[in-house]
């Protein structure tokens, strides 16, 4: 049971980490099947920017998301949570609306999904021990990559013969799927159970995880630095389908099979986090990731062939579990308890954010130039990210005067 690490030693994050590979794989193949069906469609960027955006806008209302976390007990939370976004998915998959209906669900689908990353973060510290977060938080960024991986080849491949409404049919079971597996997670020690209701407490506690992220220069740091990062990174996933279709010359197999490279990488680089992590240290590590994570955004602008690019988006993909690992055990090490599941839900929602205003740019971006030209920008883009976290990290180690 040892050998197995935290997965033998703690049934509930067994189960935790189940729920967080069938349902993200759903959601991998949901995606790459709308991302067909407006190229098929529509066939202009800037539609797929929108659906990229109207998934990642969502999180802007984190911090009020983050104190749901902290209050409801996550068993409850995500079950809920994972049974409204399988009926959304299921209209999706009925009905497959035009543009305007179709992004209004896929925006209730992500707003619904926001309280609920913080509810999984928040739960890993109390159903794995201490020494073991590395490594929960290593595993769970793998296994949710997992369905990356497979996802979009797999929604190429049924779209290529049977549409997208299968595809998105398939979401909506994964959803249902994942809802015993989270129902008997325990809740958090340190905060019981409160009530909604109570609007002026609830803003209090609003206000609280927001400025203790401000108030936090280390957490300021990584958040600031993480945020610029994804703002020029976040575009590579809708850069990618174009440069597989009009560059490669390449059909919705090979488009789904550049947009899991990264993923694949993600895999092969999970190995490497604990050893890294202990050599270079935490926040050097999160720093050296977002650097490679460029850098594979550059090899991809200048490939020369589809096999070459996802060469090169593996690269990219083996330093995310390096960065995200512990960025988010950082987190979790740096924060008490009762504030985690906010904090949480700040930075990573800051991050969503950031992802949703790189869309929302690089789709008039893309139109205007070329996938290769749009890959260069992202890439120059995020190395300037990489140096201003790293600034600002030095900064906050800095003694106050």
């Amino acid at each position: 049971m040892g050998g197995l690490g935290p997965i033998g030693r703690s049934p509930g994050y067994a189960r935790l980490l189940a729920a967080q590979t069938i349902s993200p794989l759903g959601d991998a193949m949901a995606t790459t099947a709308l991302i067909l069906h407006l190229q098929q469609t529509l066939g202009t960027p800037t539609s797929v920017g929108l659906l990229l955006f109207a998934q990642a806008i969502p999180p802007v209302a984190a911090p009020f998301a983050g104190a749901i976390a902290d209050r409801v007990r996550p068993a409850r939370l995500l079950g809920a949570g994972l049974l409204v976004q399988a009926v959304l998915a299921g209209i999706l998959s009925l009905r497959l609306p035009s543009l305007g209906p179709l992004l209004a669900i896929v925006f209730l689908l992500a707003l619904v999904d926001t309280p609920l990353g913080a509810a999984v973060g928040r739960c890993i510290p109390f159903v794995v021990a201490d020494e073991d977060l590395v490594a929960a938080n290593t595993l769970r960024g793998g296994m949710r990559e997992l369905g990356a991986v497979l996802g979009p080849p797999l929604a190429g491949l049924i779209f290529a013969t049977s549409g997208a409404r299968l595809v998105l049919g398939v979401d909506a079971v994964t959803f249902l799927l994942a809802v015993p597996l989270v129902l008997g997670l325990p809740a958090a020690r340190s905060a019981p159970e409160a009530h909604l209701s109570s609007a002026p407490t609830f803003l209090r506690d609003v206000r609280r995880g927001l400025s203790f992220v401000a108030r936090t220069p280390s957490l300021l740091a990584i958040a600031a630095g993480f945020w610029v990062v994804v703002f020029f990174t976040a575009p590579d996933d809708l850069i990618l389908p174009f440069l597989a279709r009009t560059t490669f010359r390449s059909g919705p197999v090979g488009v789904g099979v550049l947009l899991a490279a990264a993923s694949v990488g993600l895999l092969v680089g999970l190995p490497l986090v604990g050893p890294l992590g202990r050599r270079l240290g935490a926040t050097t590590a999160i720093v050296a990731g977002f650097a490679v994570m460029a850098t594979g955004n550059l090899f991809t602008a200048a490939a020369p062939w589809l096999a070459a690019a996802f060469a090169a988006q593996m690269i990219r993909g083996l330093a995310i579990p390096l960065a995200d690992s512990h960025v988010a055990t950082h987190i979790q090490r740096a924060v008490p308890p009762q504030l985690l599941g906010r904090v949480l839900s700040n930075i990573y929602g800051g991050v969503a954010v950031a992802a949703a205003l790189g869309y929302l740019v690089g789709g008039p971006v893309l139109h205007a130039t070329s996938p290769r030209t749009s890959l260069v920008i992202v890439g120059c883009g995020g190395l300037i990210g990489t140096l201003a976290c790293a600034a600002l990290l030095r900064r906050s180690r800095r003694p106050m005067p």
